[in-house]
């Protein structure tokens, strides 16, 4: 009896301990918050940008992060939602690559949208993909 009762109490130790570890290869929940998001989606823009419904005179840029995941598969897959805003920067003014904070505001009154960004890194072989794709628009005194 004693060594059965040891072992459910280790079994339950095990289940407890383990009970908030993903799945290996799973995704993991991550902190939107983290900068890291936010550069990735500065990088992200020129696939929002080149994207056919972003048909605008304005770049769009990265206002906010609103959810993020990583998984591993043979590098890391990072797949996140970010709010994009219409900039001040006209298209052809601005390269994409250029764009950042510092030189492109935020449009008043501009077009808004969320998209869900997948990036697959490899930094062992300096490679990274993006995959974009649009959400939806989002109306400029929505709260996300």
């Amino acid at each position: 009896m004693p060594s059965t009762l040891f072992a459910l109490a280790a079994l339950f130790a095990v289940a407890f301990a383990t009970a908030n570890t993903g799945m290996v290869g799973g995704r993991t929940q991550q902190d939107a918050s983290d900068p890291a998001y936010m550069e990735r989606a500065w990088k992200a823009a020129k696939g929002i940008n080149d994207d056919a419904s972003n048909a605008g005179p304005y770049h769009m840029m990265p206002i906010k992060v609103l959810k993020a995941t990583s998984q591993v598969v043979a590098g890391v897959k990072y797949t996140f939602e970010a709010l994009y805003g219409e900039s001040t920067c006209k298209k052809g003014d601005f390269l994409v690559a250029d764009l950042n904070a510092s030189n492109c505001q935020l449009k008043s009154g501009g077009r808004r949208a969320l998209y869900e960004v997948e990036l697959w890194e490899k930094p062992w072989e300096n490679f990274e993909q993006f995959n974009v794709k649009k959400l939806r628009n989002v109306a400029a005194d929505e709260e996300l």
